[in-house]
Formats: structure tokens, sequence, C-alpha cells
């Protein structure tokens, strides 16, 4: 949309001194313009929607490719959301690689969906000046005036609500808040995101030996992933089938049958792990019956890592994902494998084996 007609089509802008209301980077308005137009219209009773944009892993591309490549990327994406948008809104760059959409008018479910599905599953298809950098995602928060609030910083808060949902769930999505799902998600748990490497590996090791009972230890462990990360489903697939089975509260889906054993024998690879952001198109050994049994549980990503200690396998960790592809984060799998080694070697020490131990019945974890 051009800025002539953006003006004619929301009033507000035409009060706008444009010689200063644009990022100089982006060409998108400027973080002060884009919250006073928030501003407006609550004051005006006027009906919107604000998105949270938030580039996945920019960071990464900084860092790989140098900040003149970064700010590329960042032109790219808001021209990107510009175009998809058309008259449908405006874009704010809100910092870094924060951009803020206000749809005025729009409110009704479907339509706030269809936007943040057209720019979700279009941003795929945007390509950079330079051949060499890689493909970005976007995750996106959104909330609704007055449907969801009419105090404007609680519309921030909702909104970052359910980005920070959107980013537990493996990022490459979009997430509406709906008060029935999101209400009691604590956004204190964000400063968890900032916790090192190191921290997170030695909290595995802590809770793991904390407790002799093993059971117990290894329960503890495997409720800290499912809650930390929010996967929809977590479990230990042995020969015998499903133990310490976990089903996050968030999850559309409540059902999920084991899975062929031999199967994942098969497709771990040598350093004992097998995992794929989409399952429907994963390039290995996996065979269509399993890929099939796999879909009838609505099972979109995976992961499944060996637990094993010198020359003994005692299972493997499986991971379920079902509404959005998950973008699986080195951090994770780190986290996950390192949650399997030191499982195999309690097991190994001990002499015991995961039937052994007492797992008890499905377990529903997390906040609805």
């Amino acid at each position: 949309m051009t800025r002539e007609k953006l003006i004619k089509k929301f009033p507000y802008f035409a009060t706008q001194d444009f010689s200063h209301a644009f990022d100089p980077l982006t060409d998108v308005f400027t973080r002060d313009v884009i919250k006073g137009y928030m501003q407006y219209l609550i004051d005006k009773k006027q009906p919107f929607s604000l998105f949270i944009a938030d580039i996945d892993n920019f960071k990464y591309v900084n860092d790989g490719y140098g900040h003149k490549a970064g700010d590329s990327v960042l032109c790219s994406i808001a021209q990107f959301i510009t175009d998809i948008l058309g008259d449908r809104g405006v874009v704010g760059r809100y910092g870094g690689d924060e951009f803020l959409i206000i749809s005025e008018g729009i409110t009704d479910y479907n339509d706030v969906w269809k936007i943040g599905h057209d720019i979700n599953m279009n941003i795929g298809n945007l390509r950079f000046a330079d051949d060499a950098l890689p493909s970005v995602t976007l995750s996106m928060g959104i909330s609704r005036y007055p449907i969801d609030t009419k105090d404007y910083e609680e519309l921030w808060n909702l909104a970052d609500k359910a980005l920070y949902r959107g980013k537990m769930k493996g990022r490459n999505c979009f997430i509406i808040y709906l008060e029935s799902k999101h209400k009691n998600l604590d956004l204190k748990a964000k400063r968890d995101v900032a916790f090192s490497p190191m921290y997170l590996h030695a909290k595995v090791f802590n809770t793991l030996t904390e407790t002799s009972n093993l059971g117990m230890a290894i329960k503890n462990q495997l409720h800290f992933l499912v809650t930390y990360h929010m996967y929809d489903h977590l479990c230990i697939e042995t020969p015998s089938g499903m133990r310490f089975q976990l089903i996050h509260a968030l999850s559309k889906h409540k059902q999920f049958e084991s899975i062929d054993y031999n199967e994942l024998v098969n497709i771990i690879d040598n350093s004992g792990l097998a995992y794929a952001s989409k399952v429907s198109s994963y390039s290995s050994s996996m065979s269509e019956e399993f890929i099939k049994l796999l879909k009838k549980q609505s099972v979109v990503s995976a992961v499944y890592c060996r637990i094993g200690a010198f020359d003994k396998v005692y299972g493997y960790i499986r991971i379920d994902m079902t509404d959005t592809v998950r973008i699986w984060q080195t951090e994770e799998l780190n986290l996950i494998i390192e949650t399997a080694r030191v499982i195999g070697l309690l097991l190994y020490y001990n002499n015991k084996t995961i039937e052994e131990l007492d797992y008890g019945t499905v377990e529903i974890v997390g906040k609805e």
C-alpha cells in the first residue's frame, strides 16, 4: 500500500508528520508512531488486532553473516509483511528484529487467522539478494481489542503471552490469544529462556540425582522437559511399550499410541538421535507404515533419542508435536541428548531397566 493510500484508508495517519514517521532502515513506521496509533484506536474505542512478529533465530544471521546481511534481512521482511498485508493493516518496527502489525477493524478470529496464515505460509518463499543467506521464519503473538481486553498495557501483555507460547512451541507459527487456552501462561517463565546451556545441563544432572528413587527422578526430569519446552507429548518407548507418558495440558490431542520399536532402532543415527521438523517429508529409512501411524496421531514434528550406556540400550525418548511444524533448536536437542545420556548411565550403574521402575499412569502436565 502506498503512503498516500494509507493516509486515505486510516485517518489517524493524516495527522502525522511523515518526515519522521518511518524507520530509516526498514521504511515502515517507527515504534513511537505505531504505539501512538494503537493508543489512538483505544481512545476512539475502535476495534483492532495487535500482532507482535519476531524473526526466529535472527542472532544467527547477524553472527554468521554479519550485521549488513542482517539489515538486508530486516528490510526484506518489512517489505514482505507490508505486501502481504495490503490494505488489511499497517506495519511498524518495534526494535531489533521485532515488528508490530495493527489491523484496524479486523478482530473476527477467522479474519485474524487468515492474516497470520498468509504471513506464515508465504515467508518461506522470501528470497534475499544474497543467495548465501538462510531462509527465515517468523513467530507471531496476536491479541484483539476489545475482545481480549480494553486496557492498553494488558493488550501488549496478552500478545506477548501468545508470542511466548509460539516460541516455546518451536517458532515458525502464529498464536492468537484465547483466554480459555492461554490465561495461565506465566511470562515470568521467560526468564528461564535466558538460562545458559551450562545451567540447563547442570539441572539435568541435579534433577536426575537428587533422589535415590530413580523412577521419580526420571519422571521429574521429563516433567521439566515437557513444561519448559511445551512439548505436546513425551514418553520413553521400550520393547514392551510406552513408559513415563506425559501430555501437555495445552495439547489438542490426548491420545497417543506406541510406535514400532524396531523402526526406532532403524532410524536412529550413530549419535543416537533422529528428528524431523516435518515428519511427512522425513527422508530417512522411516517406513510408510511408521509415518501413517504418526499421522493417525496427528504428529507433525518428532524427536527420538536413544537411552543407553556402553553396549546397553534401554529405550528411546520420544517427543511429539501435533499442531505446527517445530523447528528443532540445537540447544534443546542437546538437552534431550544429555537427559538420555544421564538416564542411561544411571540405569547401567544401578543395574535397572526402564520396565523395572515405577513410572505411573499417563499424566497431563503444564497449565491450560
